[in-house]
C-alpha cells in the first residue's frame, strides 16, 4: 500500500540518486566515486525496500541487491531484467556491502544504469 511514508522514502531513494549523478558528471579529476557509489547502492536499497513494502511484502533493509531485486521481481517480472552482473556486491548483504567500493568511474557507471533501472520501473507504477 503506497503511504506516505513510502512515498517520501522514495522521494528520498530519487534525491539520493540524483546526488550520485551530479557527482558523476563533475570534471573527472573532482569525483568522489566513493560518494557516488554509496549514493547509488543506497537509493537502489532503499527504492527496493520500499517498493516490497508497497505491495505489503516482507523487506529486509539489510538484504543484498540480488534478493531484493528477486523479491521485487515477483511482483513485476521488469525488476529481473535488472542488469546488476558489475555490481560487485551484489549478493552482500548491506553492512558487508558498505565496506565495499567500486572506485573506478566505469564501474560507478554500471551500478548507476542499474540504479536507473529500478527507479523507471518503480516510477512507472508508482506516479505520484
Amino acid at each position: 500500500m503506497m503511504t506516505p511514508e513510502v512515498i517520501s522514502s522514495l522521494k528520498k531513494a530519487y534525491m539520493d540518486l540524483l546526488n550520485a549523478e551530479n557527482e558523476l558528471n563533475r570534471p573527472q579529476e573532482d569525483v568522489v566515486t566513493l560518494s557516488a557509489c554509496h549514493n547509488i547502492r543506497h537509493s537502489m536499497r532503499q527504492m527496493l525496500n520500499e517498493y516490497l513494502k508497497a505491495h505489503d511484502l516482507p523487506t529486509n533493509a539489510q538484504g543484498s541487491l540480488s534478493a531484493l531485486l528477486d523479491a521485487s521481481s515477483s511482483v513485476n517480472d521488469a525488476f529481473g531484467k535488472v542488469d546488476v552482473s558489475d555490481i560487485e556486491c551484489k549478493g552482500m548483504g548491506a553492512t558487508q556491502c558498505d565496506g565495499k567500493y567500486c572506485l573506478a568511474i566505469e564501474n560507478v557507471d554500471c551500478c548507476l544504469k542499474a540504479a536507473n533501472q529500478v527507479k523507471d520501473i518503480v516510477w512507472r507504477e508508482f506516479t505520484f
